[in-house]
């Protein structure tokens, strides 16, 4: 995944009015995963037919310092830095409702030209999730989704940053199947508590295309 972010600012920096623009690239996102038990490899016909029980999976996401970055800017849509999520998840059918858990923490090198040449470190993030869907049809569901995440506090060339993060977010997310290759979801979320940077409400649309034979 290649993000293209567009963004428009305001605030107050060292006590006074600021705004600032920014569009590029920033910081792709590369990532593995594998099931260690339940859902073999299966054909679309044998697929039709599947009882799903218990799934248990792990991944690894990387997100390399790729993105646009100036380092005597403040704000800037790359990272400078490399970014490693390792993550397990389970999943869980009864009938026609799934209930699914994920827990991974975000791991950082440090960014060794910060703002002028400074190093920043940021210790993890652990995060969780916990999702419970309900199956209408095949080709439909309904999910009420759930997040935690914690850690994240800075280090700015020594000097500890009061920026410690504990967030949790709750949302909603709907798809529907159009066909046996087309689907469309819409999904919203807001935060529940918020102590730095999740006090927001997200609404976002996606249109899927799968080619199979």
């Amino acid at each position: 995944m290649v993000p293209v972010i567009g963004g428009h600012l305001e605030g107050l920096y060292l006590g006074e009015a600021a705004a600032v623009d920014r569009f590029g690239i920033g910081d792709p996102r590369f990532r593995l995963a594998m099931n260690l038990y339940g859902a073999p490899s299966m054909t679309p016909k044998e697929y039709a037919s599947y009882n799903r029980r218990t799934i248990l999976g792990i991944s690894v996401t990387v997100a390399p310092p790729l993105g646009q970055y100036d380092a005597s800017k403040l704000i800037n849509l790359g990272t400078n830095r490399w970014s490693i999520k390792p993550e397990l998840g389970v999943s869980r059918a009864y009938g026609a409702w799934v209930i699914e858990a994920m827990a991974g923490a975000w791991l950082f090198t440090d960014n060794d030209n910060f703002l002028g040449g400074r190093t920043r470190e940021q210790t993890p993030i652990v995060a969780t999730q916990v999702h419970l869907t309900y199956k209408f049809t095949r080709g439909m569901w309904l999910a009420a989704d759930a997040n935690f995440f914690t850690g994240g506090q800075t280090t700015l060339a020594g000097r500890q940053n009061l920026d410690l993060q504990r967030n949790s977010r709750i949302g909603a997310t709907f798809s529907r199947a159009l066909d046996r290759k087309q689907a469309i979801r819409v999904s919203a979320s807001r935060g529940a508590y918020t102590t730095i940077g999740a006090d927001f409400i997200s609404v976002a649309a996606s249109y899927n295309y799968v080619w199979a034979r």
